[in-house]
């Protein structure tokens, strides 16, 4: 793995981390304003947060679908965020979490659209995967 390739493995986990936080911190955000727990709606965004963590390891192996079908969803989400901190009449203290996510967000999808390392790092890994499927180990 050459420097520009380590240097795109190191981004990339930090865009999934800032990516996996933001979840986080929605369904924390979601849950905390409310006087009880509401059970559905815990199981939907448990599961949305697992579909999210799987959908990073496709991104992580070099699947092109999933950096392509990750993109769409977070300009989706870049624009709800927009739409979120443009329309609802609160203080700016509580759109704050509009605002990390229009961030975080945009950034993500820089980085998996543009970024020349994250373009070598998916090219390594890429590489690494075909050489791996073509010499299977056998025990």
């Amino acid at each position: 793995m050459n420097e520009l390739a380590k240097k795109g493995k190191y981004r990339t986990l930090l865009v999934f981390l800032s990516i996996l936080l933001v979840s986080i911190h929605t369904i924390y955000f979601y849950h905390s304003v409310r006087p009880e727990i509401e059970t559905k709606k815990l199981i939907q965004q448990i599961i949305r947060f697992c579909l999210t963590i799987g959908i990073l390891y496709f991104i992580y192996i070099g699947k092109n679908w999933a950096k392509n079908l990750s993109i769409i969803l977070f300009i989706l989400a870049t624009i709800g965020a927009i739409y979120g901190l443009l329309n609802f009449e609160t203080p700016l203290i509580i759109k704050s979490p509009f605002i990390v996510m229009i961030l975080v967000y945009s950034i993500a999808i820089y980085h998996l659209q543009f970024s020349k390392s994250f373009k070598e790092f998916i090219k390594f890994q890429q590489t690494t995967n075909q050489k791996n499927n073509q010499n299977p180990t056998h025990p």
